[in-house]
Protein backbone atom coordinates (compact mmCIF):
# COMPACT_ATOMS: atom_id res chain seq x y z
CA UNK A 1 0.00 0.00 0.00
CA UNK A 2 1.38 3.43 -0.74
CA UNK A 3 2.69 5.18 2.41
CA UNK A 4 -0.16 7.70 2.93
CA UNK A 5 2.41 10.75 3.82
CA UNK A 6 3.58 10.45 0.48
CA UNK A 7 -0.53 10.99 -0.58
CA UNK A 8 -0.77 13.74 1.86
CA UNK A 9 2.07 15.82 0.21
CA UNK A 10 0.61 14.89 -3.24
CA UNK A 11 -2.43 16.41 -2.06
CA UNK A 12 -0.82 19.74 -0.74
CA UNK A 13 1.10 20.35 -3.99
CA UNK A 14 -2.29 19.42 -6.29
CA UNK A 15 -4.36 21.59 -3.55
CA UNK A 16 -2.62 25.04 -4.67
CA UNK A 17 -0.42 23.69 -7.76
CA UNK A 18 2.77 24.90 -6.08
CA UNK A 19 5.72 22.70 -4.62
CA UNK A 20 6.41 26.20 -2.45
CA UNK A 21 2.75 26.27 -0.80
CA UNK A 22 2.45 22.75 -0.08
CA UNK A 23 6.36 22.96 2.07
CA UNK A 24 4.82 25.76 3.89
CA UNK A 25 1.48 24.49 4.36
CA UNK A 26 3.36 21.03 5.39
CA UNK A 27 6.24 22.33 7.10
CA UNK A 28 8.57 20.63 4.99
CA UNK A 29 11.76 22.07 3.41
CA UNK A 30 10.68 22.52 -0.35
CA UNK A 31 13.18 19.71 -1.29
CA UNK A 32 11.46 17.39 0.74
CA UNK A 33 8.66 18.04 -1.13
CA UNK A 34 9.82 17.30 -4.61
CA UNK A 35 11.69 14.07 -3.53
CA UNK A 36 8.12 12.79 -1.94
CA UNK A 37 6.72 13.42 -5.52
CA UNK A 38 9.55 11.96 -7.04
CA UNK A 39 9.39 9.20 -4.60
CA UNK A 40 5.36 9.00 -5.51
CA UNK A 41 5.80 8.84 -8.83
CA UNK A 42 8.19 6.39 -9.14
CA UNK A 43 6.10 3.48 -6.72
CA UNK A 44 3.43 4.64 -9.54
CA UNK A 45 5.29 4.46 -12.84
CA UNK A 46 3.41 7.79 -14.18
CA UNK A 47 4.08 11.15 -13.92
CA UNK A 48 1.39 13.17 -11.86
CA UNK A 49 2.64 16.76 -12.47
CA UNK A 50 3.87 18.78 -15.60
CA UNK A 51 6.10 21.44 -13.84
CA UNK A 52 6.71 24.07 -17.41
CA UNK A 53 8.90 26.72 -15.50
CA UNK A 54 7.42 28.44 -12.83
CA UNK A 55 3.90 26.37 -13.66
CA UNK A 56 2.51 23.16 -12.47
CA UNK A 57 -0.58 21.27 -13.39
CA UNK A 58 -1.70 17.74 -13.15
CA UNK A 59 -1.05 15.22 -15.41
CA UNK A 60 -4.49 12.94 -16.29
CA UNK A 61 -3.39 10.24 -14.47
CA UNK A 62 -2.58 13.10 -11.19
CA UNK A 63 -6.13 13.51 -11.49
CA UNK A 64 -7.40 9.87 -11.41
CA UNK A 65 -5.47 9.98 -8.25
CA UNK A 66 -6.69 12.79 -6.34
CA UNK A 67 -10.00 10.85 -5.17
CA UNK A 68 -8.43 7.52 -4.22
CA UNK A 69 -5.90 9.63 -2.61
CA UNK A 70 -8.28 11.36 -0.16
CA UNK A 71 -10.07 8.29 0.95
CA UNK A 72 -6.84 6.71 1.43
CA UNK A 73 -5.77 8.88 3.51
CA UNK A 74 -8.89 9.26 5.56
CA UNK A 75 -9.10 5.58 5.75
CA UNK A 76 -5.37 5.39 7.22
CA UNK A 77 -6.43 8.53 9.67
CA UNK A 78 -9.29 6.44 10.59
CA UNK A 79 -7.27 3.34 11.50
CA UNK A 80 -4.61 4.87 13.47
CA UNK A 81 -7.26 6.20 16.06
CA UNK A 82 -8.88 2.96 16.14
CA UNK A 83 -6.12 1.04 17.13
CA UNK A 84 -4.84 4.13 19.43
CA UNK A 85 -8.71 4.17 20.64
CA UNK A 86 -9.13 7.87 20.13
CA UNK A 87 -12.63 9.05 19.40
CA UNK A 88 -13.44 9.78 15.74
CA UNK A 89 -12.80 13.22 15.04
CA UNK A 90 -16.13 15.67 15.38
CA UNK A 91 -17.71 16.16 11.31
CA UNK A 92 -16.40 19.47 9.65
CA UNK A 93 -17.90 20.86 7.18
CA UNK A 94 -16.73 23.67 4.84
CA UNK A 95 -18.55 26.14 3.16
CA UNK A 96 -17.96 28.55 0.65
CA UNK A 97 -20.79 31.24 0.75
CA UNK A 98 -21.36 34.25 -1.22
CA UNK A 99 -21.28 37.43 1.98
CA UNK A 100 -24.20 39.00 0.81
CA UNK A 101 -26.49 35.96 1.43
CA UNK A 102 -24.01 34.69 4.32
CA UNK A 103 -24.91 38.07 6.53
CA UNK A 104 -28.35 38.11 5.96
CA UNK A 105 -29.12 34.29 5.72
CA UNK A 106 -26.99 33.42 9.32
CA UNK A 107 -28.80 34.63 11.93
CA UNK A 108 -31.55 32.86 10.75
CA UNK A 109 -29.93 29.84 9.03
CA UNK A 110 -27.83 28.57 11.93
CA UNK A 111 -29.75 28.26 14.98
CA UNK A 112 -31.98 25.68 13.00
CA UNK A 113 -28.94 24.12 11.54
CA UNK A 114 -27.16 23.64 14.86
CA UNK A 115 -29.80 22.41 16.77
CA UNK A 116 -29.76 19.00 14.28
CA UNK A 117 -26.02 19.00 13.61
CA UNK A 118 -24.64 20.27 17.34
CA UNK A 119 -21.21 18.22 16.98
CA UNK A 120 -20.36 19.63 13.71
CA UNK A 121 -17.64 22.09 12.98
CA UNK A 122 -18.70 24.97 10.54
CA UNK A 123 -16.59 26.71 8.30
CA UNK A 124 -18.01 29.46 6.36
CA UNK A 125 -15.66 31.15 3.75
CA UNK A 126 -16.36 34.57 1.57
CA UNK A 127 -13.00 33.79 -0.03
CA UNK A 128 -11.88 31.00 -1.86
CA UNK A 129 -8.58 29.85 -1.53
CA UNK A 130 -7.37 28.57 -4.70
CA UNK A 131 -10.44 29.07 -7.07
CA UNK A 132 -14.01 27.57 -5.77
CA UNK A 133 -13.59 25.05 -8.45
CA UNK A 134 -10.10 23.66 -7.14
CA UNK A 135 -10.82 24.27 -3.79
CA UNK A 136 -13.93 22.00 -3.84
CA UNK A 137 -12.04 19.14 -6.13
CA UNK A 138 -9.24 19.26 -3.85
CA UNK A 139 -11.31 18.74 -0.75
CA UNK A 140 -10.59 22.31 0.86
CA UNK A 141 -14.13 22.94 0.32
CA UNK A 142 -17.52 20.90 0.68
CA UNK A 143 -19.60 23.31 -1.14
CA UNK A 144 -20.28 26.73 -2.17
CA UNK A 145 -23.71 28.29 -2.49
CA UNK A 146 -23.35 31.42 -4.25
CA UNK A 147 -25.30 33.92 -6.07
CA UNK A 148 -24.07 34.24 -9.45
CA UNK A 149 -24.45 32.90 -13.14
CA UNK A 150 -24.32 28.92 -13.50
CA UNK A 151 -20.75 27.47 -14.84
CA UNK A 152 -19.40 24.84 -15.71
CA UNK A 153 -16.12 23.10 -14.82
CA UNK A 154 -14.31 19.64 -14.89
CA UNK A 155 -15.60 17.85 -11.65
CA UNK A 156 -18.30 19.96 -10.85
CA UNK A 157 -21.52 19.87 -9.76
CA UNK A 158 -23.52 23.14 -10.45
CA UNK A 159 -27.17 23.32 -9.51
CA UNK A 160 -29.86 25.63 -9.81
CA UNK A 161 -31.39 26.10 -6.53
CA UNK A 162 -33.80 28.94 -7.28
CA UNK A 163 -33.79 32.12 -8.84
CA UNK A 164 -33.95 35.20 -6.30
CA UNK A 165 -35.96 38.76 -6.71
CA UNK A 166 -33.75 41.92 -7.50
CA UNK A 167 -35.18 45.15 -7.15
CA UNK A 168 -34.15 48.66 -7.39
CA UNK A 169 -33.37 50.51 -4.45
CA UNK A 170 -33.47 54.41 -3.50
CA UNK A 171 -33.21 56.60 -0.84
CA UNK A 172 -36.49 57.19 0.72
CA UNK A 173 -36.65 60.73 0.19
CA UNK A 174 -35.77 60.37 -3.30
CA UNK A 175 -38.04 61.49 -6.32
CA UNK A 176 -38.21 58.32 -7.42
CA UNK A 177 -39.13 56.73 -4.31
CA UNK A 178 -42.91 57.03 -4.72
CA UNK A 179 -43.09 55.25 -8.00
CA UNK A 180 -44.03 51.20 -7.81
CA UNK A 181 -41.56 50.75 -11.37
CA UNK A 182 -39.15 52.78 -13.17
CA UNK A 183 -37.39 52.27 -16.31
CA UNK A 184 -34.57 53.31 -18.16
CA UNK A 185 -35.69 57.04 -18.68
CA UNK A 186 -36.28 57.15 -14.82
CA UNK A 187 -32.34 57.04 -14.62
CA UNK A 188 -31.61 59.85 -16.58
CA UNK A 189 -28.68 61.95 -14.96
CA UNK A 190 -29.33 59.22 -12.16
CA UNK A 191 -25.48 58.13 -10.02
CA UNK A 192 -25.77 54.15 -10.35
CA UNK A 193 -24.01 52.85 -7.27
CA UNK A 194 -23.22 49.31 -8.41
CA UNK A 195 -20.90 46.31 -7.33
CA UNK A 196 -18.67 44.16 -9.36
CA UNK A 197 -20.38 40.91 -8.59
CA UNK A 198 -22.38 39.03 -11.59
CA UNK A 199 -25.59 39.51 -9.95
CA UNK A 200 -25.83 42.93 -9.52
CA UNK A 201 -27.35 43.15 -12.98
CA UNK A 202 -24.74 45.96 -14.01
CA UNK A 203 -24.63 44.69 -17.67
CA UNK A 204 -28.46 45.02 -17.83
CA UNK A 205 -28.86 48.12 -16.53
CA UNK A 206 -26.18 49.54 -18.89
CA UNK A 207 -27.47 47.85 -22.05
CA UNK A 208 -30.83 49.36 -21.31
CA UNK A 209 -29.82 53.08 -20.60
CA UNK A 210 -27.50 52.95 -23.91
CA UNK A 211 -30.77 51.45 -25.69
CA UNK A 212 -32.56 54.40 -24.55
CA UNK A 213 -29.93 56.84 -25.62
CA UNK A 214 -28.89 57.39 -22.48
CA UNK A 215 -25.02 57.13 -20.78
CA UNK A 216 -24.93 54.96 -17.79
CA UNK A 217 -23.56 57.40 -15.03
CA UNK A 218 -21.58 55.13 -12.31
CA UNK A 219 -19.23 57.21 -10.74
CA UNK A 220 -18.71 54.29 -7.68
CA UNK A 221 -18.37 51.25 -7.65
CA UNK A 222 -18.31 49.28 -4.62
CA UNK A 223 -17.01 45.77 -3.41
CA UNK A 224 -19.55 45.24 -0.70
CA UNK A 225 -23.17 45.41 -1.09
CA UNK A 226 -23.46 46.72 2.39
CA UNK A 227 -21.25 49.71 1.28
CA UNK A 228 -23.87 49.96 -1.43
CA UNK A 229 -26.64 49.99 0.65
CA UNK A 230 -25.35 52.89 3.05
CA UNK A 231 -24.79 55.29 0.43
CA UNK A 232 -27.99 54.30 -1.22
CA UNK A 233 -29.48 55.46 1.78
CA UNK A 234 -27.53 58.45 2.03
CA UNK A 235 -28.94 59.70 -0.73
CA UNK A 236 -25.72 58.90 -3.29
CA UNK A 237 -27.41 56.93 -6.39
CA UNK A 238 -29.27 54.10 -7.27
CA UNK A 239 -28.74 50.54 -7.19
CA UNK A 240 -29.87 46.98 -7.33
CA UNK A 241 -29.81 44.06 -5.06
CA UNK A 242 -31.37 40.90 -4.05
CA UNK A 243 -34.58 41.76 -2.15
CA UNK A 244 -34.06 39.49 1.08
CA UNK A 245 -30.53 41.68 1.30
CA UNK A 246 -33.01 44.73 1.72
CA UNK A 247 -36.54 43.79 2.83
CA UNK A 248 -35.40 44.81 6.65
CA UNK A 249 -34.69 48.24 5.66
CA UNK A 250 -37.56 48.74 3.42
CA UNK A 251 -39.64 47.99 6.27
CA UNK A 252 -38.30 50.06 8.25
CA UNK A 253 -38.17 52.97 5.73
CA UNK A 254 -34.36 52.96 5.34
CA UNK A 255 -34.96 52.35 1.48
CA UNK A 256 -37.19 52.13 -0.72
CA UNK A 257 -37.52 49.05 -3.29
CA UNK A 258 -38.78 49.58 -6.84
CA UNK A 259 -39.22 47.16 -9.44
CA UNK A 260 -37.42 47.38 -13.10
CA UNK A 261 -40.34 48.48 -15.62
CA UNK A 262 -38.75 46.46 -18.48
CA UNK A 263 -38.69 43.02 -16.90
CA UNK A 264 -38.04 41.60 -13.61
CA UNK A 265 -34.31 41.55 -12.31
CA UNK A 266 -33.40 37.90 -10.97
CA UNK A 267 -30.18 36.08 -9.92
CA UNK A 268 -29.52 32.22 -9.69
CA UNK A 269 -28.98 30.82 -5.93
CA UNK A 270 -26.24 28.16 -6.93
CA UNK A 271 -25.10 25.23 -5.04
CA UNK A 272 -21.78 23.75 -5.70
CA UNK A 273 -20.03 20.28 -5.13
CA UNK A 274 -17.97 17.67 -6.01
CA UNK A 275 -19.55 15.89 -8.77
CA UNK A 276 -17.93 12.29 -7.53
CA UNK A 277 -19.60 12.90 -4.31
CA UNK A 278 -22.73 12.79 -2.49
CA UNK A 279 -23.53 15.92 0.23
CA UNK A 280 -23.62 14.73 3.86
CA UNK A 281 -25.99 15.30 6.02
CA UNK A 282 -24.95 18.09 7.62
CA UNK A 283 -24.01 20.06 4.38
CA UNK A 284 -27.46 18.22 2.98
CA UNK A 285 -29.52 20.25 5.29
CA UNK A 286 -27.63 23.54 5.67
CA UNK A 287 -28.61 23.69 1.62
CA UNK A 288 -32.39 23.26 3.13
CA UNK A 289 -32.32 25.72 5.67
CA UNK A 290 -30.72 28.68 3.15
CA UNK A 291 -33.37 27.48 0.92
CA UNK A 292 -36.05 28.18 3.42
CA UNK A 293 -34.30 31.55 4.28
CA UNK A 294 -35.03 32.36 0.99
CA UNK A 295 -38.60 31.82 0.34
CA UNK A 296 -39.44 32.99 3.38
CA UNK A 297 -38.31 36.21 2.60
CA UNK A 298 -40.27 36.30 -0.60
CA UNK A 299 -43.27 35.20 0.22
CA UNK A 300 -44.06 38.76 -0.02
CA UNK A 301 -41.60 39.68 -2.36
CA UNK A 302 -43.25 42.35 -4.22
CA UNK A 303 -41.67 46.13 -3.84
CA UNK A 304 -44.26 47.90 -2.02
CA UNK A 305 -44.58 52.06 -2.65
CA UNK A 306 -43.86 54.77 -0.04
CA UNK A 307 -46.49 55.77 1.39
CA UNK A 308 -48.13 58.80 -0.44
CA UNK A 309 -46.71 61.51 2.52
CA UNK A 310 -43.04 60.55 2.02
CA UNK A 311 -43.65 61.09 -2.36
CA UNK A 312 -41.54 64.08 -3.33
CA UNK A 313 -39.83 64.70 0.24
Amino acid sequence: MTDPRLLKTFLAVAAGLSFRQAAKDLHYAPSSVSSQIRALEDELGVALFERTGRSVVLTEHGRRLLDHARRLTDLADQTRRIVAGVPDDPPELTVRLSETLGIHCLPWVLPRWRARHPETRLTLLTRSRYGLARDVRHGLTDLGLLIGEPFAATGLSVTLLRRERLVVIVAPDSPLAGRGRIGPADLAGADLLLTPQVWSARGRLESALLEAGLTPRIPVSCASLEMVLRCVMAGLGVSVAPWFAVAEAVAQGRLAALAWAPGPLTAPLLLVRDAGRELTPPARDLVADVEAFCRSQNRENTPKSPEKGRRGQ
